[in-house]
């Protein structure tokens, strides 16, 4: 009665050959191996019992017993429980001693102690864990098996420790025992990070090789090591490389080293073979397949069939190349003019009758004009003559030819007032009181000379309905008489708009094939894009040419069709890898579906290991489907997993260049490293230099030739002094082919005593030459950074965007700037000065030298930002215009005393302008930008503005 009273429900205990029974209402059967500890006595007031800890983390407790009985009840149990613990150890002695000699291997290893070779032991360890008790007395076991169990406890407790202890000790010792192999493997001995590259063999293991590290070097000493040391066989060690020259020279290199041959494949070299072994026979490959023209070739026709026999295409296609060609930007898009402008201008909008317009919506406007069969003129001459208001002729934005109807399209918004009324509103970046008084004044122009305006508006664009209301508002004054869909072609084709399309259709194709995606996956991706609409049209148009397309290809493969089906056959294990080390080159050039192909081979064994040597710095074929990411989340992608960490993987900076000298080497990585998301890495230059051997020589307009040879002339006389007699090489990078020199043959007949030759900078990775010139360093669209926008459809297909503006530009400049030991040129223009140069010169830590002349001096435009470029007349006068031409319009003369310069304001607003030769001048009071001049009128001599008839600012010249 007073146990209940306690709470007690139990009766007794009872031992028997189970285990110990535990009797009350509902008995309970405890095995001796559910106990983790001895059995106690307890007691609780003056009652006395037995107390059992079980492996499920409960107690059990019985009271009520005698003291006499409970002591019994305790001696009997625990002998038993003796007895069984006995019986266990005896039972996995086997597995606790393998267990602990891999533990006490780990003190001195005899392998590289790699996560996947550990988990499995860690699995083991868990298991036995789990079966014996966490407390045992002493006496229960010998001493040999507690050693043994505590080495294994002591394991389980840290092993992320211990193993990281054993890689450091495996390392240093493994490092001993291989220098000689080290130091032979290769012509000269590998360096201290070419060695801990290779004997470091983690599940995953990324080889960071800087330009001139000696990449090569480094596979070719892995494969060797692993056969030496007999890690490997053979037939078990896979070369991954991207051209089938690069596979063979390391092919041969590796046999040659070791004396076995290995597997070097490239990509799609392997894909053919894993389906040909798989299906039994080789797939037939696709003529258009590695032949570009055939493959543009195809995707036209069948653009034209889709035009010319599906009404519902033609109607897509039309649409596209009418209001979604370009990817829509307005001013709203932009922080300034500046950077609109050359949107705008690296667009080209040229419209479907051929002039080159302002704007999207100014394209959007006369494209529906031609297509409707309304003739127009763009930016006419008004016809009636206006007085002098300070302004340049008045030029409408349209007018229509029959009748003499203009368009003027406005670039506001409208929004809300306080009082409830509709305003007009602008662009953040444009002079909204400005625009709106110029808007009054040309709605005044024509209610005054009684000609037609009609008004479209911006707004109109962002509700969708721009070319509906323009149809509206035209529908009094025109008859719309539409072209046939014949004609348009004609009319693209003209253009080059449909060979433009085809290719970005061809890209596209190979990039959605490539990523494995689906119409569905793409369209999904598109959702909540401020590009939606665009996208949703270019993917209606997609669809069906992706059907023609893959019904043409009939039974044949593309070499996309070849990596995907080869991954499948992987993936599914219809295809046996006997792959366990997997060597990858060039790996910053990974894409996404060959690392697909990479995961399936190496996920075919728990063993296997991934072996990859890359530069995110010179990551330079996105557009090829290369993803920086794959190498930037190394870990997360390829990593092994122990003890619950994922993504387990070892890092190696090779660091050290055998080819530039440090005053290339460290500027080149400063440079690179602005972009925050490239790896840092160490460099360790291949020597040093006293004077810079980076320099910029600028040219001006028509002078590059006279720069080039004036560099080519420095780099002789710098070579004059040196004890070689070898010809100096140089070589002349360009981001376009076309900016090869036209003289290329008469620059070699004319310095024999230098080896010239010419490559674009992609084409020039892995080359090196003692001297490099990079010509036409410019901002311009094809420049250097290259202006040229991919079309952002392809970041459907691509690898996600980087933030970092020209952050592949700033990859490839780097790359052309590592391709030199000695020196570097980079020949820039004057007028078009580029960002990239800017930067080497006006960031002192660059240590740039400025080759024959003075660094340029920028002067920005007071109207939209961009520079404003020299330009000298037929009188010898410099007149200084906006980079943006029309689109601005804006310019300034010279100073006329140096005429060289602008002059500046003092003191930002204050009342005179200074030019840097000392000359000074009242400035304008209408302007910012203006000073005054002397000038002649009708009333005698005055003090004008030099911006004029842009301003009308005077003052008297007695003033």
């Amino acid at each position: 009665m007073i146990l209940n009273l306690l709470g007690e429900r139990k009766r007794g205990i009872r031992l028997s050959e189970a285990g110990l029974q535990v009797l009350g209402p509902s008995s309970q059967n405890i095995p001796l191996c559910d106990l983790v500890g001895p059995v106690t006595l307890a007691k609780r007031l003056w009652f006395h019992g037995v107390s059992l800890s079980l492996a499920s983390g409960s107690d059990v407790r019985i009271f009520g017993l005698k003291r006499d009985a409970a002591a019994r009840c305790v001696e009997a149990a625990n002998a038993a429980w003796h007895q069984h613990i006995a019986e266990l150890f005896k039972e996995v002695d086997p597995e606790l001693t393998t267990l602990a000699e891999v533990v006490e291997r780990l003190s001195a290893p005899r392998r590289y102690p790699a996560a996947c070779l550990l988990a499995p032991y860690m699995k083991r360890v868990d298991a036995l864990l789990s079966r014996i008790p966490m407390e045992i007395p002493s006496g229960f076991i010998e001493p040999t098996l507690r050693q043994r169990l505590a080495a294994i406890l002591a394991f389980r407790k840290d092993p992320l420790s211990l193993r990281n202890a054993a890689i450091e000790t495996f390392v240093g010792t493994e490092l001993k025992e291989c220098k000689d192999f080290l130091d032979e493997i290769e012509s000269n001995p590998l360096t201290p990070e070419q060695r801990l590259a290779v004997v470091t063999d983690e599940d995953a293991t990324m080889v960071l090789a800087g330009a001139g590290s000696g990449k090569t070097a480094v596979i070719v000493a892995k494969a060797a090591y692993l056969l030496h040391r007999g890690i490997r066989q053979p037939d078990e060690i896979l070369l991954m490389a991207f051209g089938a020259k690069a596979a063979e020279e390391m092919a041969r290199r590796i046999e040659e080293r070791s004396g076995s041959p290995i597997d070097a494949r490239t990509f799609h070299a392997l894909g053919y073979d894993i389906i040909k072994k798989v299906e039994g026979k080789a797939p037939a490959l696709a003529a258009h397949a590695s032949d570009d023209v055939q493959f543009r070739a195809l995707l036209r026709d069948i653009l034209e069939r889709e035009i010319g026999e599906n009404a519902r295409s033609a109607g897509l296609i039309l649409r596209w190349f009418t209001e979604f060609y370009w990817c829509y930007r307005s001013e709203w898009d932009f922080k300034t003019l500046d950077d609109y402008y050359s949107y705008v201008e690296a667009h080209e909008l040229r419209t479907l009758q051929g002039e080159v317009v302002r704007s999207f919506e100014e394209c959007e406007i006369a494209n529906w004009l031609y297509l409707n069969g309304i003739a127009y003129e763009y930016e006419p001459n008004y016809e009636h003559q206006l007085p002098e208001a300070g302004r340049r002729e008045y030029t409408p934005d349209f007018r229509l030819s029959e009748s003499g109807v203009y368009i003027e399209h406005f670039g506001v918004r409208r929004e809300r007032g306080p009082d409830g009324e509709d305003l007009f509103t602008t662009a953040p970046c444009v002079d909204r009181e400005r625009y709106l008084k110029d808007m009054a004044w040309k709605r005044q122009v024509h209610l005054e000379q009684g000609t037609i305006l009609i008004e479209t508006f911006s707004y109109e664009r962002v509700d969708g309905r721009l070319t509906q209301a323009l149809a509206e508002k035209l529908a009094p004054f025109v008859k719309p008489a539409p072209i046939s869909a014949t004609q348009v072609l004609e009319k693209l084709n003209e253009l080059g708009r449909v060979d433009a399309f085809t290719q970005t259709l061809g890209t596209f194709l190979r990039h959605f094939k490539g990523a494995g995606l689906s119409i569905e996956a793409c369209r999904q991706r598109c959702k909540g894009s401020a590009e939606a609409r665009r996208n949703g049209a270019f993917l209606d148009i997609f669809e069906p040419v992706l059907s023609e397309y893959q019904r043409r290809l009939g039974d044949r493969i593309d070499f996309e069709d070849m990596i995907a089906r080869a991954t499948d056959h992987v993936e599914a294990g219809r295809y046996g890898s006997p792959y366990r080390h997997l060597l990858v080159d060039e790996f910053q050039d990974i894409s996404e579906g060959r690392a697909k192909l990479l995961r399936a081979l190496k996920a075919q064994h728990e063993d296997a290991r991934i072996f990859a040597v890359g530069d995110d710095w010179q990551s330079i074929y996105r557009f090829s489907g290369a993803d920086i990411h794959l190498m930037r989340d190394f870990g997360v992608e390829f990593g092994g997993a122990f003890v619950g960490v994922t993504g387990v993987h070892r890092s190696v900076d090779l660091g050290r260049t055998f080819r530039s000298v440090d005053r290339i080497a460290l500027p080149a990585r400063r440079f690179v490293l602005k972009n925050p998301s490239q790896i840092e890495k160490q460099v360790i230059p291949a020597g040093a230099t006293d004077g810079a051997a980076i320099k910029v020589a600028y040219y001006g307009r028509g002078q590059e030739e006279g720069a080039l040879r004036a560099a080519l002339e420095s780099i002789r006389e710098g070579a004059s002094g040196r004890h070689d007699q070898a010809a100096q090489s140089v070589l002349l990078l360009g981001r376009y082919r076309h900016v090869c020199p036209n003289s290329l043959s008469q620059l070699e007949a004319d310095y024999p005593d230098l080896s010239i030759r010419f490559m674009t900078v992609h084409a020039s990775k892995g080359l090196e030459a003692d001297h490099v010139v990079i010509l036409r360093v410019e901002t311009d669209r094809f420049g250097f950074p290259s202006e040229i926008v991919d079309d952002p459809l392809l970041d459907i297909v691509l690898p996600d965007p980087e933030a970092f503006g020209h952050a592949e530009e700033r990859r490839l400049f780097y790359v052309a700037l590592t391709r030199a030991r000695r020196s570097v040129t980079v020949l820039a223009a004057r007028d078009k000065q580029s960002d990239f140069v800017r930067e080497l010169v006006e960031e002192k830590e660059y240590g740039i030298a400025l080759l024959g002349g003075e660094a340029v001096t920028e002067r920005r435009c007071g109207i939209c930002g961009g520079r404003m470029l020299p330009k000298k007349g037929n009188n010898g006068r410099i007149r200084f215009y906006c980079e943006h031409g029309t689109l601005c319009g804006a310019s300034l003369p010279a100073c006329g005393i140096c005429n060289g310069e602008i002059p500046v304001r003092l003191g930002g607003d204050g009342e005179a302008m200074a030019c840097g030769c000392g000359a000074r001048f009242p400035a304008c009071p209408s302007c910012s930008e203006g000073w005054l001049v002397e000038r002649k009128g009708r009333y005698g001599a005055f003090l004008g503005c030099t911006r004029y008839p842009d301003c009308i600012g005077k003052r008297r010249l007695d003033a």
